[in-house]
């Protein structure tokens, strides 16, 4: 709480479902979800099956939202949201707290940074001239530099009301010019701005498992088994400055470890069931594993 973390890794490593794990637990804590999804890749029945409560409190801000309360009262010819919209709803938000018409703490969950383009290239795109890849990042680092390293941070003082906590989700692409660099799409504004970073899968390659059941002839792929370390850990505190890593596996009911596997096939029999059929055993489900090759898209059969 109270600081800004980011989970990072190829497609399909888990990162998703970190940020998952922070909107369910945020709202059993009583801290109001704020959910911004501009991937379209957060599935309503995913944080259900994770013990999300859709009809408690919590804020939904997706493209259409962006675009239409903050992208168009800017140009009115804009047809798509932006960067600088993404940061100027979250000030809006702040901004509501600190009145107090909204008086919660806040995590504001980002998935993903580095799918919306900026206004520079937005407007370049649309009048089929040139863009920059350069422009995203820099308006990502002018609309955001300050809400990491000073507005999310400061609100854990004493001082303040509310803490205020921020996570975000970022796909990477490793620069082979550059030593195998790792680099992040979108920018490197908050890799930078972030005290807290867990790495999802390998460094040069995809680093990831396919875990699926099977039985009677019928297979369903249940689980991504990964490489999950700290990369960067500067929070104050009995763990600050630790760094671990291992491996977890990410269902559709969230993350376990590897040596849960029985003890999840056994709390979630009939999510199994619906999969093999109705009349299959814990007994009887068999687990077989798959190496997902460097970059290979995979997508949980949710």
């Amino acid at each position: 709480m109270g600081y800004v973390s980011l989970a990072r890794g190829f497609t399909n490593t888990g990162k998703s479902t970190a940020i998952c794990e922070g909107i369910v637990s945020a709202q059993k804590m009583g801290i109001l979800p704020v959910i911004i999804d501009t991937e379209n890749n957060l599935g309503t029945k995913r944080l259900e099956k994770m013990g999300f409560d859709w009809n408690a409190d919590h804020i939904l801000v997706d493209n259409e939202f962006l675009l239409e309360e903050f992208g168009r009262k800017q140009d009115k010819n804009r047809n798509e949201a932006s960067i600088e919209d993404k940061a100027a709803a979250i000030q809006f938000l702040l901004k509501e707290q600190e009145s107090g018409n909204l008086p919660y703490d806040l995590l504001f969950a980002i998935d993903s940074l580095g799918t919306l383009d900026c206004i520079r290239s937005i407007n370049a795109m649309e009048k089929n001239t040139s863009d920059n890849n350069m422009w995203n990042a820099g308006a990502f680092e002018k609309s955001f530099k300050y809400l990491l390293n000073n507005t999310i941070p400061n609100s854990r003082k004493e001082s303040k009301e509310y803490t205020n906590t921020m996570i975000g989700v970022q796909k990477i692409w490793i620069d082979n010019m550059g030593a195998g660099v790792v680099k992040h799409k979108g920018g490197e504004t908050f890799y930078y701005g972030s005290r807290l970073i867990y790495h999802f899968g390998g460094i040069a390659a995809h680093g990831a498992t396919k875990v699926s059941a099977q039985s009677k002839n019928r297979k369903v792929a249940y689980g991504i088994e990964t490489n999950v370390s700290v990369a960067k850990n500067q929070i104050d505190g009995d763990l600050g400055g630790i760094s671990f890593e291992g491996k977890i596996i990410s269902t559709p009911h969230g993350f376990i470890l590897p040596e849960e596997v029985d003890t999840y096939k056994k709390d979630n029999l009939l999510y199994f069931r619906n999969a093999l059929g109705m009349d299959v055993t814990v007994d009887e489900i068999e687990d077989t594993y798959e190496v997902i090759k460097e970059n290979e898209g995979f997508e949980m059969e949710l």
